[in-house]
């Protein structure tokens, strides 16, 4: 339901036998009124209510011969992949998610060919209170992904905050909140110092009260296990219920575990051979309750004794083309979720 005016604005606005003065209203108060929504996905764990997904298509299975470029361990079945993402969908909608798809009407091509991983919605962008931070992709075979975003974000009705610029890039997968006021954020391959600096001045401007950058391990040549490092900080670390993270610790900082335990949050370790499959890269549908790609019973276990509740999807062509369902999804509304202790 659209916000009313407050009455002293209504007041203000029937008298039209003086000059009309300036809304004594700020932005956030304003924004459901212009915008019709509150738009705003401060939090990992806070209720899920809207999401923006992308069907995958044929761009999802570039030739065997380029796979080495696309940064893939093998070619991808391109129908299979289709139907895990159906998959995955079906779990949202039956959790009451309403989900929006991006599903452009034109070939995703950017200036250096094929948008290969236009399916991972959450990285070219991301929705703050108020509205969206427009990344700035890395990769080549990325670059332009904003560009769909961006559309697809503003034809639903939700207003563009900043646009990463300059020399920085940036991307939504490096963005791990622990409450609406402490976010973390991982600076690697994907994220450079640049784009952290400008998002972090951004969300201090916002009311964010703690901006943690993390270094995240990356590559130089060699993509093979465990010398390829990662792109992004959901690959290694997943915030799944109050005080509850998933972990890799290989793929973080020491310090970052410090700064986890300094904010007492309970850090479940995941085992490497699960680890770089990507089991941290879950979604949260409310505090305690996550989706989790299939194949990870030690993973799993951990949760379940935690009583955190996870629903399993099987996303194994995606996680050929390096992610899973947290990168596929990018919440456009969620609820603010418990605040730290």
């Amino acid at each position: 339901m659209k916000p009313k005016i407050p009455k002293e604005v209504k007041e203000m606005l029937d008298n039209k036998m003086v000059p009309s003065i300036p809304v004594p209203l700020d932005y956030d108060e304003e924004l459901g009124l212009i915008w019709d929504k509150n738009w705003g996905a401060q939090s990992e764990i806070g209720k899920l209510r809207e999401v923006l997904v992308n069907t995958p298509g044929i761009e999802m299975g570039p030739p065997e011969s380029d796979i080495a470029w696309y940064q893939m361990r093998r070619t991808i079945n391109v129908e299979e992949a289709k139907g895990e993402h159906e998959s995955l969908v079906k779990v949202l909608k039956d959790e009451g998610v309403k989900v929006h798809y991006l599903n452009p009407d034109r070939p995703p091509k950017g200036p250096y060919g094929l948008l290969q991983r236009l399916w991972a919605t959450r990285d070219p962008g991301f929705v703050i209170k108020g509205g969206a931070i427009v990344g700035r992709m890395s990769l080549p075979f990325r670059s332009g992904d904003q560009v769909y975003w961006t559309q697809r974000v503003v034809e639903l009705g939700c207003p563009i905050l900043y646009t990463v610029s300059g020399s920085g890039t940036f991307e939504g997968g490096n963005v791990v909140w622990l409450d609406p006021e402490h976010v973390c954020i991982g600076v690697s391959a994907r994220t450079n110092q640049e784009g952290f600096n400008q998002v972090a001045d951004m969300l201090y401007r916002r009311g964010v009260e703690e901006v943690k950058s993390v270094s995240i391990p990356g590559w130089l040549r060699n993509l093979e296990w465990p010398a390829g490092g990662f792109a992004h900080l959901d690959c290694v670390f997943a915030y799944v219920d109050d005080g509850i993270a998933l972990v890799y610790p290989a793929g973080i900082p020491y310090d970052f575990i410090e700064y986890l335990r300094e904010k007492q949050i309970n850090m479940l370790e995941v085992p490497p051979h699960e680890a770089k499959d990507y089991a941290c890269n879950v979604v949260a549908l409310q505090p305690g309750k996550i989706v989790l790609l299939d194949g990870f019973p030690e993973t799993k276990r951990m949760l379940d004794k935690e009583g955190v509740d996870s629903i399993t999807v099987e996303m194994s062509e995606f996680t050929v083309s390096g992610g899973g369902p947290h990168c596929s999804t990018s919440p456009l509304i969620r609820d603010s979720g418990p605040q730290l202790g």
